[in-house]
């Protein structure tokens, strides 16, 4: 039977009935096992997920450093390792946060509000990183050396000291200085103040200078006009007052000059020197010897002299010598003739000093000095090694003899006296005293603590029988930086000397405050003097305080103040400064 479909479509042609006696023919069976297909939903176009772009769109909102900030970050799709394109550029994402990716600018950086497109990347997984395990504390036992003080590797250029060495056209220093010793329970006591005035001027572009170093000085005492000494308390000390000139070692100076020479001290007269070559210099001096006491201008007797120095700062040894001959006369005949001389030599952080002194007295000299005579030489050396440093010093020396001395000091200064006639001076038997001084020491400083020791002794090594000697040794330590800011002192002495022995001691602490700016300090001293013409003791007590202050480079203040309570003493000591070198 024909299906009605297919009866239907009889009419539509020959090939529709074909393709329905086709259908036709199909088993009833086959076909009764077979579902119709399940029509799908139309899903709305909004609600499928949508495809994951290929690049995201940034703009660069800064630029800093070596690196640009872009929007958006992390939750805008922009991870670290993604590649960034901008102007055909191409930089790469190094960190993120949510709101912003920041990327390496290069040699070629964006500038700001530039866009560009990044590329999408999966969110790199951060893990964290296995640390190893630590190593125990004795594996770094002695692992590194000491370290080496930058200091032990400088090489500063040594320089000598003097005021040829100044390089400032001006420097001026005001300084006032004023003190008394006040008995306790007694009257006589004497003070004395000072103001004095230090001055080198360079006014004029010209080589040429003015040295200045005056005070103004004036004692106070109830009874002072009965005091002996009065020729040496003057109203105004004038120490230098010279005009100079000094174009490329060639120097020349006129007025009162601090010290005529390497060996010799005050002078109103000239002085030149020039250089040689290789650290030699001559030069000449000549001029008046001002009075000994109260400095002020005498006509009564003249030095002269000639002067050869050396000195190589450059060298390894930095050398230096001087060596002077001179002489002088007093009312109108020779007076001094003497060979003077110093040396030094510093080997590394060491140093080998001294000085000599020879003397030519006349045949018929008040003294009976010999015709040629060591007067005076000395002896100096220090080193330091590591923590330890020594040093010590010898110096023998017989009185200075001239006339113009004799002049305003008692023979016995000069000589050792034996009874004269009735009412006359008492003469020179010939002898001199030599005075031997020697003194050897030695310290140690481990981190803040410095401990120093030594002997000192005086002799006289022409004269005995009441000669007056002295041996003593003495120990001081320190201890610094306590709490960054304290520090204790400690001393201690004992000397046996002829006509007394001493045990001293003494102790106190320090303290630093305002970034170093004020320094103050205590300390307790306590005395035993032993007298050798008697069997007891006398004690004496000290307690005093010393305060600096330093406002600033230019300014300072210092006051020191001690009462001394005892068996033979019992005084009050004040002293204090002040000064002001302004920076021009």
């Amino acid at each position: 039977m024909m299906p009605l479909a297919c009866r239907r479509s009889t009419s539509a042609g020959l090939a529709a009935t074909a393709l329905c006696v086709a259908v036709s023919c199909v088993p009833q069976t086959a076909l009764a096992g077979t579902r119709p297909p399940t029509p799908r939903p139309k899903v709305p176009a909004a609600a499928r997920p949508p495809a994951t772009p290929s690049f995201i769109g940034v703009t660069v909102v800064q630029v800093a450093g070596t690196q640009a900030y872009l929007v958006p970050g992390a939750s805008g799709g922009v991870h670290r390792g993604a590649k960034v394109v901008i102007n055909r550029k191409q930089y790469a994402v190094v960190e993120t946060t949510d709101s912003y990716a920041a990327i390496e600018l290069g040699t070629e950086p964006p500038n700001e509000q530039e866009r560009g497109t990044a590329s999408v990347v999966d969110v790199e997984e951060e893990k964290a990183k296995q640390l190893a395990k630590p190593h125990p504390l004795s594996t770094w036992l002695h692992a590194w050396s000491q370290p080496d003080a930058p200091a032990n590797s400088q090489t500063p250029h040594f320089v000598p000291l003097g005021s040829t060495m100044r390089d400032r056209r001006w420097d001026v220093k005001l300084s006032m200085a004023a003190g008394g010793l006040l008995p306790i329970g007694a009257g006589g006591g004497i003070a004395r103040a000072e103001l004095n005035a230090r001055v080198h001027a360079e006014p004029f572009r010209i080589p040429g200078a003015l040295d200045l170093d005056v005070s103004l000085q004036r004692w106070f005492a109830a009874d002072l006009s009965a005091r002996n000494g009065s020729g040496s308390r003057p109203l105004i000390w004038l120490r230098e007052l010279m005009v100079s000139r000094d174009v490329g070692g060639w120097y020349a100076g006129l007025g009162r000059m601090a010290y005529a020479s390497g060996t010799l001290g005050p002078l109103d007269g000239a002085r030149v020197h020039a250089p040689v070559g290789q650290g030699l210099s001559v030069g000449a001096f000549g001029g008046l010897l001002p009075n000994p006491l109260s400095g002020e201008p005498s006509l009564d007797a003249q030095r002269f002299g000639v002067e050869a120095t050396y000195n190589r700062p450059e060298a390894d040894l930095r050398p230096e010598a001087a060596l002077v001959l001179h002489g002088s006369t007093f009312q109108g005949s020779l007076d001094e003739r003497r060979l003077s001389g110093t040396f030094g030599l510093y080997p590394g952080l060491s140093r080998l000093g001294g000085y000599f002194e020879v003397s030519n007295f006349a045949a018929d000299n008040p003294w009976k000095a010999s015709a040629i005579a060591l007067t005076a030489a000395g002896f100096d050396a220090s080193a330091r090694a590591g923590i330890v440093n020594v040093g010590t010093r010898l110096d023998v020396l017989q009185p200075v003899r001239s006339r113009w001395l004799a002049s305003f000091l008692p023979t016995s200064w000069l000589c050792r006296t034996v009874p004269g006639a009735t009412g006359g001076p008492d003469p020179c038997d010939g002898s001199v005293s030599t005075r031997a001084m020697g003194t050897v020491d030695a310290g140690v400083e481990i981190g803040n603590v410095s401990v120093t020791t030594g002997v000192t002794t005086t002799r006289d090594l022409t004269q005995s029988g009441g000669a007056p000697n002295a041996t003593g040794a003495f120990t001081a330590g320190r201890v610094v930086r306590i709490a960054s800011i304290a520090r204790v002192d400690l001393s201690g002495s004992y000397t046996r000397a002829t006509y007394l022995n001493v045990f001293a001691g003494s102790a106190g602490p320090g303290v630093t405050l305002l970034g170093d700016a004020l320094d103050v300090s205590l300390y307790y001293r306590n005395a035993a003097l032993q007298y050798r013409i008697a069997s007891t003791s006398l004690v004496q007590h000290g307690v005093g305080a010393t305060v600096a202050l330093f406002p600033n480079a230019e300014v300072a203040f210092t006051l020191q103040s001690e009462a001394t309570l005892g068996d033979d003493a019992k005084a009050l000591f004040i002293f204090g400064t002040a000064s002001w070198r302004p920076q021009f």
